[in-house]
C-alpha cells in the first residue's frame, strides 16, 4: 500500500518532470543537445499530453482519490512507463556536424557502446509508448468498471426505497416503528 501511495503522490509531478527529463536529461551528463532537440520539441508535448490524460483518468476514479493510492495495475504500468522515460533521457543518441554521435550512456560508461545505446533508446521508446497506451487503456477500463458498480449500487438503493414505499402504501401509511406522522390528502370526488 505504501508504494501505491507514493506513486499516487508522484503522479502529477511526474507528468511535468519526466517530459522535461526526456527533453533536457542528456544535458545533465554534458552531452550536447544537438539536432534531436528539434524533434523532441514536437514529441515531448505529446508525451506530456498522453501522461496528463492517463493521470487524469487514474485520479478520476473515486477509489483512487479515497484511498490516495493507485491500483496495483496502475502501479505496475506507471513504474514501467516512468522507468522507460528515464531511460529515454539517458540513452538518446545524437550527432551533429560539430561533434560525434553520443549519448549520456556513452559519455558515462568508459568505452561506451554507441550501438548498445541506440538499441536501448529504441527499446525505451517502444516501452514508453506501449506502457503509456496500456496505462491509459487500463485506467479507462478500471474507471468504467468502477462507475458501473457505483451506478448498479445506486439503482439497487433506489429500487429498495421504491419497493419499501409501495409496501408502506399497501399497508395503509406509516411503516412499523416509524415515529413520523403522515398526513394524507385525498382528492374530493
Amino acid at each position: 500500500m505504501a508504494s501505491r501511495r507514493v506513486l499516487y503522490r508522484l503522479l502529477w509531478p511526474a507528468v511535468f518532470v519526466l517530459p522535461l527529463w526526456v527533453l533536457f536529461g542528456r544535458a545533465f551528463f554534458g552531452v550536447p543537445l544537438g539536432l534531436q532537440v528539434l524533434g523532441q520539441l514536437v514529441l515531448v508535448p505529446l508525451l506530456f499530453v498522453g501522461q496528463a490524460m492517463a493521470a487524469g483518468v487514474v485520479t478520476a476514479r473515486r477509489s483512487v482519490r479515497h484511498d490516495r493510492a493507485v491500483s496495483w495495475i496502475d502501479a505496475g504500468l506507471l513504474a514501467l512507463t516512468w522507468a522507460a522515460q528515464l531511460a529515454l533521457g539517458f540513452f538518446l543518441v545524437d550527432g551533429s556536424a560539430a561533434s560525434s554521435a553520443s549519448s549520456a550512456f556513452t559519455r558515462v560508461v568508459p568505452g561506451g557502446d554507441l550501438d548498445l545505446s541506440s538499441a536501448l533508446f529504441g527499446l525505451s521508446a517502444v516501452v514508453t509508448v506501449a506502457g503509456g497506451l496500456g496505462l491509459l487503456a487500463a485506467a479507462v477500463w478500471q474507471f468504467l468498471a468502477e462507475a458501473r458498480r457505483r451506478v448498479a449500487a445506486s439503482l439497487a438503493d433506489l429500487d429498495r426505497v421504491a419497493t419499501a414505499a409501495r409496501v408502506d402504501a399497501r399497508a395503509g401509511g406509516v411503516a412499523a416503528g416509524d415515529p413520523a406522522r403522515v398526513i394524507r390528502i385525498s382528492p374530493r370526488e
